[in-house]
């Protein structure tokens, strides 16, 4: 028993020793592409599609460092679309294997954390102040543009992490944008095997993880939606919600058999 509580926190700290540095070593590489760019005076197509590229890689590396296991159902777009999530866990934003750009909407708040908030700005991520009314309207405004350009959108708009199987509140603006200009949305559904990922508490980010990156594998699974599209915000917002709600609970119960 004491063998395998010290193994699962050597499983833990090499984890969290490997993420930090593979953070670092994705930063150092999108700056030299940056600037290689700028040199080049690449297109807009071209820098995204290598960010995007690199981006991939960086899942794909984070998904095996962590001992992912990700059982899919249904399909994921294959065209650019705004991807509306459930959110449990911070590891939600790697498991959306997409075959085109994206850009993500995140609280403010994740902007100043050290590594994870300067990489996800380099990655292009929209930051919104969830209390500021000026913020939230030039959120809008910068996902008309991404979407109007061709990139997809992830977002989760709950807000924050919750344990569930139930889900908060929907929060209306991005259902609004989308109605407005006839964007297509995709629910999709995330369940953790280990509910515990849900980071609610006031526990420091490190000592979180530090708990529950121990396991051998994360089991997690991810069901993809079908397109949604209309011109009623909130018609629309109840059917996504309705949806992810029903997979979460057909999600859970799986999980737990």
């Amino acid at each position: 028993m004491f063998d395998l509580c010290v193994m699962r926190h050597l499983r833990s700290l090499a984890r969290m020793i490997g993420f930090l540095l593979l953070c670092i070593a994705t930063i150092l590489v999108l700056l030299l592409d940056a600037l290689w760019l700028k040199v080049t005076r690449a297109d807009l197509s071209r820098s995204r599609a290598l960010v995007h590229k690199r981006f991939l890689r960086f899942i794909q590396r984070v998904q095996r460092l962590m001992g992912l296991r990700i059982h899919w159902e249904g399909e994921p777009p294959q065209k650019p679309a705004v991807m509306m999530g459930n959110h449990r866990s911070y590891l939600d934003a790697i498991l959306f294997p997409v075959k085109f750009p994206v850009v993500y909407v995140a609280r403010m708040e994740t902007k100043s954390w050290p590594i994870i908030g300067w990489g996800a700005s380099l990655l292009g991520t929209i930051w919104v102040d969830r209390q500021s009314k000026d913020s939230r309207r030039l959120t809008r405004a910068t996902v008309r543009e991404r979407l109007a350009e061709g990139m997809g959108l992830v977002i989760f708009p709950e807000g924050t992490c919750h344990y569930g199987p139930d889900l908060l509140e929907y929060r209306p603006g991005m259902f609004y944008t989308c109605a407005q200009e006839g964007f297509t949305i995709m629910p999709v559904a995330l369940e953790y095997k280990d509910q515990g990922l849900a980071w609610v508490d006031r526990t420091m980010f490190v000592l979180h993880a530090f708990k529950h990156f121990g396991p051998k594998h994360v089991d997690v699974a991810v069901r993809f939606g079908p397109l949604m599209k209309g011109d009623d915000a909130e018609k629309l917002r109840e059917e996504v919600r309705n949806w992810t709600a029903q997979a979460c609970l057909e999600l859970r119960a799986q999980l737990d058999a």
